[in-house]
């Protein structure tokens, strides 16, 4: 089974609330060892694509976090906004997604 574990920390809300909105973030606190394979291997200029429950694709380009900047325009962008606001409503506190 797949699984990733993410949450918005509290410096991240922080920064965003203090008009900072290129920080919006999602830390990748775990993932099954298949996806961390693909996760730490993304960089910046090699982006990889993690379908978070297998449907919401989102671009990770970092080893620690699924950057808002990273994203696509359309829905991907809409996925991560959605997200982002969502785990952010509970800040600091890591949320897993499963799929098979």
């Amino acid at each position: 089974m797949k699984y990733i574990t993410l949450a918005v920390t509290g410096p991240v809300i922080r920064e965003v609330s203090a008009g900072n909105s290129y920080q919006r973030q999602i830390a990748i606190r775990d993932a099954s060892p298949g996806l961390l394979a693909i996760i730490r291997a993304a960089t910046g200029g090699g982006r990889a694509l993690v379908a978070v429950n297998g449907v919401f694709e989102l671009s990770v380009g970092d080893s620690g976090a699924i950057w808002g900047a990273h994203q696509g325009a359309g829905l991907q962008a809409e996925d991560f906004a959605s997200l982002f606001d969502l785990l952010a409503r509970r800040p600091d506190l890591p949320v897993t997604f499963s799929w098979a």
